[in-house]
């Protein structure tokens, strides 16, 4: 793909690597077949193929995000199949996050729209605030028609009892069954501990008994992918340098051997906290 950047722009070193991403496409098209909204909504705007287009157009001129690229670009679900089938292996996840930062720093979403995210991106990676707002569905479900119905469907997920809240999801060191062999930090997480603790459980369990101590590190806590894929970056990056500051003290004082993870939307996001940090002269190294 052709590219018209001009020096001043590629001077920006998230412009200079989405230049490098968009060159890598050769439009063959591949990614198309594997994308979940094109197979369903057959539009070629809700593609990858399609939203590098939008986006290159967006970025190479500078443009303001219009309300019908944010569209296509929100309907983007980041599950990044489309990089899993590529032949030109283009990182289309980092040039569709550098595209939804753009959007938030250009586009002034409807009112109703930017107070959903801002709910969201405040209850979610919060265990205590997502478990109220739980229990707030469960009361509020009976009246879910009477509901906007942006959040009809939110009702509909919601768990209808909440589980107890795990033993292992508080700051603590779980020692080894027998001879300790490895040192592991545990990512507890955020959504996941409210919704599904037993997870977080059994794996301490599983890896103590085979010889890990399990550490759940003081001041980690959710990846950031949230309000990552939201595009506030700044938000998206406090969260994961508290994460980098919380395993880099353990690695530093009795060490660890890996960083085991759950959830995947959160090991995708942590495996790229170098990326995301690739220009910080404090964490660049840690990250």
């Amino acid at each position: 793909m052709q590219t018209h950047f001009t020096l001043a722009q590629l001077a920006d070193p998230d412009i200079a690597e989405s230049n490098k991403i968009l060159r890598a496409c050769v439009h063959c098209g591949f990614c198309t077949a594997t994308c979940p909204t094109f197979v369903l909504l057959g539009d070629e705007l809700d593609s990858p193929r399609g939203r590098i287009y939008q986006i290159k157009d967006m970025l190479e001129n500078a443009r303001p995000a219009t309300g019908r690229v944010v569209k296509h670009i929100d309907r983007c679900l980041s599950c990044l199949s489309c990089m899993t089938t590529c032949p030109s292996g283009v990182h289309y996840m980092h040039l569709v996050d550098h595209a939804r930062a753009h959007i938030e720093e250009t586009y002034q979403r409807p009112l109703a729209d930017r107070l959903l995210r801002r709910v969201l991106a405040l209850v979610i990676p919060r265990p205590a605030l997502f478990r109220l707002a739980l229990i707030g569905a469960t009361l509020a479900r009976p009246f879910a028609a009477l509901m906007p119905k942006k959040l009809q469907p939110m009702l509909r997920m919601a768990p209808k009892a909440l589980k107890s809240p795990s033993r292992v999801d508080r700051p603590q060191v779980i020692p080894a069954e027998g001879k300790r062999a490895r040192r592991v930090a545990v990512l507890a997480g955020c959504a996941q501990q409210v919704l599904e603790p037993s997870i977080n459980e059994a794996t301490a369990r599983i890896l103590a008994r085979h010889g890990c101590e399990v550490v759940v590190a003081k001041g980690a806590g959710c990846c950031g992918s949230l309000v990552h894929h939201m595009g506030r970056t700044a938000e998206s990056h406090a969260q994961a340098a508290a994460n980098i500051e919380a395993w880099s003290r353990e690695i530093d004082g009795e060490g660890l051997d890996a960083i085991v993870i759950n959830a995947s939307g959160c090991g995708t996001t942590i495996k790229d906290y170098g990326f995301m940090f690739r220009d910080d002269r404090a964490l660049k190294e840690k990250a």
